[in-house]
């Protein structure tokens, strides 16, 4: 659905009409999924069984959301957004993958330029966060960068926090409120991201009360 002035007119529409018409148009939605009043523009949409969409949110130019079992945009007041002047060459333009159980709170700014994906039971939580995947640069031989922003499963970004292009966090990763993530940490599991710019401010023992009675409750949610 990757013409706004029909995005519009579906965001109107009860979800249950909304998920006959997404089906009717080619879409992938499966069973028990709500979609609130959202602004859909995105050419290919893929909701598996639970899926949430609460109202108020805005998807601009996406190629393709994906949300997996029981994942869910709880809050309002999100945008997830890519320019179409960074389509071409880019061949993951647009793509959001939310993980099974993953959740995201309201009033977070995705800059969707390239992938996004959020691991299993993450939790985007708090409000303003801001992920961006594309940057201009002075360099003679490129001005445009667009690149991934990969974050792994089970893991906690709170308040205001901003995540530039090509960056990545590990497992079990808890991101402190306010903090500016850099670089690539794929390869430190368990431990507090924390400053800007962020770095390992603690590693916490894989027994730690957050991680095994917060997310095993969360997982086990229906």
């Amino acid at each position: 659905m990757n013409n706004f002035f029909v995005a519009v007119l579906v965001a109107l529409l009860p979800s249950w009409i909304k998920i006959l018409v997404l089906r009717m148009m080619g879409h992938e939605i499966g069973k028990d999924v709500y979609i609130g009043m959202s602004i859909l523009n995105i050419r290919k949409i893929t909701l598996k069984d639970g899926a949430r969409i609460q109202n108020l949110n805005y998807f601009k130019n996406l190629s393709h959301l994906t949300m997996m079992e029981r994942s869910a945009i709880s809050g309002w007041g999100n945008w997830f957004t890519a320019s179409q002047a960074n389509y071409q060459d880019n061949e993951d333009f647009g793509c959001l993958t939310i993980g099974e159980r993953a959740s995201i709170t309201g009033r977070h700014y995705f800059d969707v330029q390239g992938r996004i994906v959020i691991g299993k039971g993450t939790l985007i939580g708090g409000f303003n966060s801001t992920f961006y995947t594309h940057t201009i640069t002075a360099d003679i031989d490129t001005t445009n960068i667009n690149k991934p922003i990969i974050i792994g499963e089970r893991c906690y970004v709170g308040s205001h926090c901003i995540f530039l292009p090509g960056t990545a966090i590990g497992s079990f990763t808890f991101v402190g409120a306010g903090s500016v993530v850099t670089k690539n940490f794929l390869d430190k599991d368990y431990v507090l991201l924390a400053g800007n710019p962020a770095m390992v401010k603690k590693v916490y023992p894989k027994e730690s009360k957050f991680f095994t009675e917060h997310f095993k409750k969360m997982l086990q949610k229906t």
